[in-house]
């Protein structure tokens, strides 16, 4: 069998881990309240008498046998990912979330009277009244609704972008879903075989149309459900702006609208969240992860969707393997690009593989960046771990082995984690001088997914909803009263809960900061010293007023501390939540570039700002608790982008 194909079979494997998130039975809906309304997550009634908590007009308090826990506001997609068993490891507890912290994005946990977990987010808050999304897990979904089906998103299977930023686009040929309600029964969703006679174009009383150019196709199905079905596209779709009808039961859904391009590839992640760490496998079908990284010259498969149209047959394995060697491809691993040596199918429709190389000097880490090109169009941003042998993978960033980071992936945090810092924004009109810190056990979120973070050398996209939020803690350390002394005074730092402790000042003088805790239960009264330097200056910001993305930008800098750390990020205005980019890089380089295949995951927009940040070295944190940053100095910089 040609190397090429031999990790086909993995292909079984990857769908069906895919595709579990809906074996089970959920109950997800919207619902506003007014004070004094009770919600049961196990049913969706809304009543004035009980439920499993109470919303009041300034609190969410759980009732009877119910538990709470709020993890803060980690955005909708990190919402939408949120697993049942991430649900059921939370600490949930009796005490009530007040209004101050039941913002737009927020999120909690419910543990239900009836013994089920669920999720819940805050969309939106005024006056008295809350509107909230959630999903109980576990409990069957109610009938779909007489009045039919509807279309929400369409979305490439492993990317997850929506319309609004410019790598958008389903590709012929790819695995796409649909999201809705009532799209077909409340039966949980059976994944169907590809074997002949192939997927089906009916199942369990749905069928899919796309037309595009007047020209109409029928997508082949893998499974459906009443909230979400995943399709084959038909190569025969022409490129275009379109629509797309589901129908159930003979009543099909008002069209929705679909944007059809040649190639819009979307790269498989660990995680299922379209960010963070990347699906790869080796050479002998094993896949690559922090206890098993990837190594220089290594010759890898990593997977998605989404290369292209390939005519022949969409709809039965085995499928042709060397038909899409024409379409142009670029892949970049830590910001240098890979050799291919085979980008299709394979074996199974819609899935396909793409084989490189690692480049030989790629940057070393646990989060190398990994994104594919094609013309103007780039793929969702995933990252590798990189080590020069092989075997668990070292991010020196954050002073963690991949033996820690996948112990903290896969486990809700159970190693004792805290960050401190004191940042100092310099710019004119600076306004992020801040001091922060967080002692807990972290999100796993934030390693796993890794959304706002990347090996030096290597930068990532982080889309709507994500962010540095993602720090939340799953397990807060008491430390009791904490505070910090320096060149600028005494700074309160006052809890603002979940172990996080934050306060925003005018200005910071450079020097030495001391953080100083009494101790408590869990951790005892310590002072650690941080170093803030004096401001570092980036050497061409009048080249960075106007960037085009299509030829990337690059910064340049000098007095940042030896041994420190660069961060380089920026912000677009659209859409809405935004689309951010994070580049890092060892501060004795003197430079950075954020590569065009970054900023074209980005719109064009005017008024954006670029954040130019130096972290000083790691400095000895709280005894017996690993600290993972430390302290930094931010230039702000105006620029728009073409």
């Amino acid at each position: 069998m040609p190397a090429r194909f031999r990790n086909s079979f993995v292909a079984v494997i990857l769908l069906a881990t895919v595709f579990s998130a809906m074996a089970s039975a959920d109950q997800s809906g919207a619902v506003t309240l007014t004070a004094h309304s009770f919600l049961n997550l196990d049913t969706g009634a809304v009543s004035a008498a009980a439920g499993d908590f109470l919303w009041n007009g300034s609190s969410v308090s759980p009732q009877g046998r119910a538990g709470i826990y709020n993890l803060g506001k980690i955005g909708s997609n990190s919402f939408r990912f949120l697993s049942a068993r991430y649900a059921s490891s939370a600490p949930f507890g009796v005490a009530a979330i007040p209004v101050g912290a039941l913002v737009s994005g927020d999120v909690f946990g419910v543990h239900t009277n009836g013994g089920h977990y669920a999720k819940v987010r805050v969309t939106a808050l005024s006056g008295s009244s809350i509107s909230l999304e959630y999903t109980t897990f576990g409990v069957a979904a109610a009938s779909p609704a007489a009045a039919g089906p509807t279309i929400q998103n369409v979305q490439n299977n492993y990317s997850y972008l929506l319309p609004g930023v410019p790598n958008y686009g389903i590709a012929p040929g790819s695995i796409f879903i649909i999201t809705g309600t009532g799209l077909s029964s409340a039966a949980p969703p059976v994944l169907q075989s590809s074997a002949a006679p192939g997927l089906p174009l009916s199942l369990n009383g749905t069928s899919v149309s796309v037309t595009v150019n007047g020209t109409t196709t029928n997508p082949a199905l893998y499974y459906t459900s009443a909230g979400q079905l995943a399709a084959v596209l038909p190569s025969t779709t022409p490129v275009g702006n379109g629509t797309v009808t589901v129908t159930y039961n003979g009543t099909p859904s008002a069209p929705a609208p679909i944007h059809v391009i040649a190639t819009a590839l979307g790269l498989d992640t660990l995680y299922g969240s379209g960010t963070g760490s990347g699906v790869a496998t080796d050479g002998n079908g094993k896949a690559l992860g922090f206890t098993n990284s990837a190594a220089p010259n290594q010759g890898i498969t990593l997977w998605g969707s989404g290369i292209g149209a390939d005519t022949s047959d969409d709809r039965t394995f085995p499928q042709n393997q060397n038909n899409l060697t024409g379409v142009p491809l670029q892949v970049f691993i830590g910001g240098m690009q890979a050799n291919i040596t085979y980008r299709g199918r394979s074996q199974y429709p819609g899935l396909d593989q793409v084989n490189v190389t690692i480049p030989p000097n790629v940057p070393l880490g646990c989060y190398v960046s990994v994104v594919a090109q094609s013309g103007n169009v780039v793929s969702n941003v995933v990252t590798l771990p990189i080590s020069p042998t092989g075997g668990p993978c070292t991010e020196s960033s954050l002073g963690l082995s991949g033996i820690q980071l996948q112990a903290l992936a896969s486990s809700a945090g159970s190693l004792p984690l805290s960050f401190m810092t004191v940042a100092s924004d310099t710019s004119p009109k600076g306004t992020g001088n801040i001091a922060a810190a967080g002692f807990g056990a972290f999100s796993p979120s934030f390693f796993g997914t890794g959304t706002a973070f990347a090996s030096q050398g290597s930068c990532v996209l982080a889309p709507p909803g994500y962010g540095i939020t993602n720090l939340n803690t799953t397990a807060p350390l008491d430390i009791g009263s904490l505070q910090v002394s320096g060149p600028s005074g005494t700074l309160a730092l006052p809890e603002q809960g979940r172990g996080l402790y934050f306060n925003q000042y005018n200005s910071l003088t450079p020097g030495t900061y001391t953080f100083t805790s009494t101790g408590g239960k869990d951790v005892k009264a310590f002072n650690v010293p941080l170093n803030v330097p004096a401001p570092f200056t980036v050497t061409n910001q009048a080249q960075l007023a106007k960037i085009t993305r299509s030829a990337g930008a690059t910064v340049t800098w000098s007095g940042a501390p030896a041994g420190g750390i660069v961060l380089v990020s920026g912000l677009s205005a659209a859409p809405a939540g935004g689309i951010a980019f994070f580049c890092y890089a060892p501060a004795n380089a003197g430079q950075l570039t954020v590569p065009a295949s970054i900023l074209l995951g980005l719109p064009p927009t005017p008024g954006n700002k670029l954040n130019v940040a130096s972290f000083t070295p790691l400095q000895p944190g709280v005894p017996g608790v690993t600290t993972i940053l430390s302290a930094a100095d931010i230039v702000t910089i105006p620029y728009s982008s073409q």
